[in-house]
């Protein structure tokens, strides 16, 4: 008997699928290996379930809406970032790469920045409008007071979102905040080093009521770009978009040529300085890269 589901999670070659109100401990056949193709969270599939109650097969994977390579999740709708307003400090350059390799895979991203209460106006103000003015839309929450959590329940309804950011910026608060019964962990952020414990070791799908679900993905402290040239690059900035082609040069690269529109808006106040250095770190990064 062949029945279909979700998974919901995967842990060391086995997946766990959710299919006709149960939970199934599921292997896949030797044929996805055979294929190269994984499994991914995410997936509806085709399971066999064997004679050991809450065991099967998983025997077929349905076609995907959509396929994240980092995190590898599939069937998501949006993503939402995740990041502190201190506690860790915002690290720019692991931002814009998380935003950029969203961009790179057409998802859209939300920005969520936690910890909003433990800095002042003007401090939280400045990291805003880093992200607003580049156009995304952002959301400074406070797990500690409540703050934003309706708003950000708002943006997650109807949708199944890949929750993301960096270790310890307070995401397994977040997700205990917009469900009251989940059993995530909650880490301690480390006085030594001022980073936080990573948490979530796997990612797992967890329901925020009957429509609406949350892709709980592990933190990190690193992220590879998944762009490969360097000339691709400009593209997933999207506050560049207004200037680009508008550059003296062809193939300008935005970083020693004279007469760049990007450049020009840098120094106009137009472009986040802040945004621009990490165009020219990952930039370097890529041309380093390739040449390798």
């Amino acid at each position: 008997m062949i029945i279909t589901g979700k998974v919901i999670k995967g842990i060391g070659g086995f997946y766990y699928v959710v299919a006709a109100s149960a939970l199934y401990e599921c292997r896949a056949r030797g044929v996805f290996r055979k294929q190269g193709i994984t499994p991914l969270v995410g997936d509806v599939v085709d399971i066999e379930p064997t004679d050991q109650e809450g065991t099967a097969f998983l025997v077929d994977i349905h076609e995907r809406k959509s396929c994240l390579v980092r995190p590898a999740v599939a069937n998501a709708d949006q993503a939402v970032l995740v990041f502190a307003a201190i506690k860790p400090d915002v690290n720019y350059g692991l931002v814009d790469r998380f935003l950029a390799n969203m961009r790179e895979q057409e998802m859209e991203t939300y920005i969520c920045i936690t910890k909003s209460d433990l800095v002042s106006d003007e401090e939280l103000n400045e990291i805003v409008s880093v992200y607003q003015e580049a156009g995304y839309r952002v959301y400074p929450i406070s797990n500690k007071t409540g703050l934003g959590i309706e708003a950000v329940k708002e943006i997650l309804k109807g949708k199944s979102t890949v929750l993301s950011g960096p270790s310890g910026v307070g995401k397994s608060s977040l997700i205990k905040n917009l469900i009251p019964d989940s059993k995530v962990e909650i880490g301690e952020i480390s006085k030594k080093i001022g980073r936080g414990k990573n948490t979530t070791r796997h990612t797992e799908i967890l329901p925020l009521d009957e429509d609406s679900f949350i892709y709980d993905t592990p933190g990190y402290s690193s992220i590879d770009i998944l762009c490969k040239e360097e000339s691709e690059l400009e593209g997933l900035f999207i506050e560049f978009e207004p200037y680009l082609g508008g550059c003296r040069f062809a193939g300008c690269s935005h970083i020693s040529e004279p007469d760049c529109k990007i450049k020009e808006a840098v120094q106009s106040g137009d472009i986040s300085e802040k945004r621009y250095n990490s165009y020219v770190q990952i930039y370097n990064t890529l041309k380093d890269r390739r040449k390798w």
